[in-house]
């Protein structure tokens, strides 16, 4: 998909579909095999994957064993997921700037835009940071583990607020006030369109009753 603002629509419309019920959920898995590119759709890293389903896995024994529907939330949940791997793997740098001019303007549609760049240089540096981390235990003979998680966790907390002092203090350099402007450009296609029309067909039978589906 080739155009930003139909990915973000995409993202958006696919991730409430899933959340919201089973049959959405179960919608948004089709939509995936059919529109994503499967494996290179994940996260580089295994690590990132195993980790957030590890957390939801978790999370829905819990709610499980607290009287939820612990299987519908792991369902759904990671159907979610799954289309916020796509949507990460699918975009190109400075695009969440052109979408948030775009939608609005120059000066709160810049600021939202570049918050969101921000992000995903944070996410990307994560997994630049698990690698390292991996490296470092091997050099030191140890493996990855439960025990390396809490140090590992506090390694990545650091290196954030590390960061987000260096950009804080880069953009004051520079005299960013708020607001700005940027080249936009967008390239739509057939492809992206046909998507984006499923995506909303997923979005509204997500809101029908199971039952009524196979009545």
């Amino acid at each position: 998909m080739q155009d930003a603002r139909l990915r973000l629509i995409c993202t958006v419309l696919l991730s409430l579909a899933a959340f919201h019920s089973i049959i959405g959920a179960a919608l948004v898995y089709l939509w995936w095999l059919i529109f994503s590119r499967r494996r290179a759709s994940f996260p580089s890293s295994p690590w990132t994957a195993g980790i957030v389903l590890l957390t939801l896995g978790l999370t829905a024994l819990l709610t499980e064993f607290t009287g939820g529907d612990g299987v519908s939330y792991f369902f759904r949940l990671s159907a979610v997921f799954l289309i916020a791997f796509w949507a990460y793997r699918e975009r190109e740098p400075g695009e969440l700037l052109a979408v948030g001019t775009a939608l609005f303007g120059r000066g709160l549609g810049f600021d939202v835009g570049l918050a969101g760049e921000m992000g995903m240089e944070a996410l990307a540096s994560l997994e630049t940071d698990v690698a390292r981390t991996r490296m470092a235990l091997q050099l030191k003979g140890k493996q990855w583990g439960r025990k390396a998680l809490v140090p590992f966790a506090l390694t990545v907390l650091h290196g954030q607020m590390r960061r987000s002092t260096e950009r804080a203090a880069l953009l004051a350099i520079r005299g960013y006030r708020g607001g700005g402007s940027i080249c936009l450009e967008f390239r739509p296609d057939a492809a992206g369109y046909s998507a984006t029309f499923l995506a909303g067909m997923v979005f509204i039978f997500s809101f029908v009753p199971l039952g009524d589906v196979f009545i």
